[in-house]
């Protein structure tokens, strides 16, 4: 063998390398960047659900004050019925 065909060779291998090294890295790049789409996905799919679930929950909440401001109103007025100011009596 020739030291031209070992150097030919010796190049060729190494620029197969190169190329192999470039490919299997943007390949990974790509296999990141779809786990990184699924996984932002997730997140909104889980966030969606969580602020359904606070929205539920502030709904539930804003009836229960509304029934208690109903019956303090009723309080109120009922006291307001029953202790009228009075005027003294002049004389």
């Amino acid at each position: 063998m020739s030291p031209n065909v070992a150097i030919i060779s010796a190049t060729i291998a190494v620029v197969t390398l190169v190329f192999a090294i470039f490919g299997a890295s943007w390949l990974n790049q790509r296999h990141i960047e779809k786990l990184l789409d699924q996984l932002e996905k997730r997140f909104d799919e889980r966030f969606t659900s969580l602020e359904k679930r606070f929205d539920q929950r502030f709904a539930l909440v804003d009836q229960r004050f509304a029934s208690v401001e109903q019956r303090l109103d009723r309080i109120e007025r009922q006291l307001e019925a029953i202790f009228k100011p009075v005027l003294p009596p002049r004389t």
